[in-house]
């Protein structure tokens, strides 16, 4: 009995002292968040529902909240493209713009304000 060694089911990677704090990243924390806040606004709509409507009405708000997931999907996560330049940036209403398009130089220039 001696040579087998027991698991307790004790997670090294998680403190002794504190196992509530497990290894967990900020965009994990943040999506745990921003879970919990939309399952309270669903819990809320579903209870204003049988607030208004009895069962019938809890039924109805948890079917549209289905629906609203199917139609809209999951969340997606938008990224911000941030690109770099060695130089300022022009000022094309002021300068105008120029675009090469394979071997066409095209230019587009503001009118003059003048007329």
């Amino acid at each position: 009995m001696a040579d087998r060694d027991i698991d307790d089911g004790v997670d090294p990677e998680i403190d002794a002292e504190n196992p509530v704090d497990a290894a967990f990243d900020e965009n994990e924390w943040q999506q745990i968040e921003e879970e919990e806040v939309l399952a309270k606004q669903r819990l809320s709509a579903i209870e204003a529902g049988r607030r208004k409507g009895g069962v019938a009405g809890a039924a109805m708000a948890g079917a549209m909240l289905a629906l609203q997931e199917i139609y809209e999907g999951p969340k997606k996560d938008e990224m911000v493209a941030v690109s770099e330049s060695p130089d300022e940036p022009g000022d094309i209403d002021k300068d105008g713009i120029l675009v090469t398009v394979g071997d066409l130089d095209v230019k587009a220039e503001l009118p003059d304000n003048d007329t």
